[in-house]
């Protein structure tokens, strides 16, 4: 429908040389909006989340303990989290995305870096499956590949969960 109010406000102001720069307006603002909506499927789904403590009313109702960013596109993913205090003296913090409520799959995404960082990409069938994202404590060179207690963590909202 807006294709053609475009297409018809166009053919009208075209027949008349003293609206040029009303046309010009109209075609310009129509290249901003198509880019918008073209923007917004470029990133469809990024979330920005505080990571907190478990506590409260929800599952991380608690203290704030740093940040996560997760972009998803397409069949991959990036996520960047930091955390704003160090792991105790012999062991390193671990990043989980998991499926709560399904199939309750823990997927490690790796240890943080020393200064509390982590920078994940990877290639995934489908990220939105996944619930929440969960920070746990781990000794050093921990051989158990099962997710110790949880430090932190946050919920992923719509358009992860399905």
């Amino acid at each position: 429908m807006h294709v053609f109010i475009n297409f018809v406000a166009l053919i009208y102001l075209m027949k008349s040389f003293t609206n040029t720069n009303l046309l010009l307006v109209v075609m310009f603002g129509s290249v901003l909006i198509a880019g918008t909506f073209s923007v917004g499927n470029f990133v469809y789904g990024q979330q920005t989340l505080d990571l907190k403590t478990p506590g409260g009313n929800e599952a991380f109702g608690g203290e704030e303990k740093g940040t996560f960013l997760i972009v998803p596109k397409e069949h991959s993913v990036n996520i960047v989290a930091n955390m704003t205090t160090p792991p105790k003296e012999g062991t390193v913090f671990e990043a989980w995305l998991t499926d709560v409520g399904g199939s309750d799959y823990k997927l490690s995404v790796g240890e943080f870096s020393k200064n509390g960082t982590l920078d994940y990409t990877a290639t995934m069938v489908n990220p939105y499956t996944y619930t929440q994202f969960l920070v746990t404590e781990e000794p050093f060179e921990d051989p158990d590949p099962n997710a110790a207690s949880v430090v932190a963590g946050a919920e992923l909202v719509s358009p992860f969960g399905q």
